[in-house]
């Protein structure tokens, strides 16, 4: 396409936006516990190991709770609980209220991500795509889940 000098730059400019958040979360002893919703109920859609936004995560400096599964699957309401998360990424945008209808839900009073008021409502053209601005989509779940970490 003749804009390889443009390409590099933008990977140098990637590369150096991972670098600084890791330079950040590096400092984490204890990673949260998070759980990633891409689909509400009924039908629960969540994410494990072998897609994008998994590695979004690990570079975060965050833990999933469903890094023992593969791909993008459906999970029962039961099994979130149970794993409590401490909390929760939603990239949901189709309703009007994403992180009220989570925290509504009946069972999830006691999940610390809800006791904790730590349901996160993220953006869903950066976080669901892969593409150049990824580096950005981390930075964003980084300081969702550790608001500390990026204050100036």
């Amino acid at each position: 396409m003749g804009v390889e000098e443009k390409g590099n730059e933008l990977v140098e400019k990637i590369k150096a936006q991972f670098a600084g958040i890791k330079e950040k979360t590096d400092s984490i002893e204890q990673k949260k516990k998070v759980y990633f919703e891409i689909a509400p109920a009924p039908d629960i859609w969540s994410i494990g190991s072998g897609t994008f936004q998994q590695e979004l995560i690990e570079a975060a400096g965050i833990e999933n709770i469903y890094a023992d599964q593969q791909g993008w699957f459906s999970v029962s309401e039961e099994d979130i609980i149970n794993r409590n998360p401490e909390a929760i990424i939603t990239t949901v945008n189709f309703s009007d209220d994403p992180s009220g209808e989570i925290k509504s839900r009946k069972g999830w009073e006691s999940v610390l991500a809800v006791l904790n008021n730590e349901v996160y409502v993220l953006n869903p053209d950066i976080l669901d795509r892969p593409g150049p601005r990824i580096a950005e989509a981390t930075e964003i779940i980084a300081r969702a889940i550790y608001p500390e970490l990026f204050e100036d």
